[in-house]
């Protein structure tokens, strides 16, 4: 499948941004395993760089309260 490059983004940052949310559901759960927690707080780090890089910095907040969330327990 090609994809014309607006929809590959468009895919891209849906996909990333739902991503987000599974990793903000995770946080607030004392049963996900530490190392998954670990794991997706790096990605979520990164999932905020490129966002911020790419000028979708609205989300910034969101983003760093769910890695802090990820990172307490």
């Amino acid at each position: 499948m090609k994809l014309p490059d607006d929809q590959l983004q468009r895919l891209a940052l849906h996909s990333a941004f739902g991503l987000h949310l599974i990793a903000k559901w995770m946080a607030g759960r004392t049963d996900v395993d530490p190392e998954i927690r670990d794991r997706l707080s790096v990605h979520i780090a990164a999932l905020e760089g490129v966002f911020a890089f790419n000028g979708h910095d609205w989300i910034r907040e969101e983003i760093e309260s769910t890695e802090a969330a990820l990172q307490s327990h």
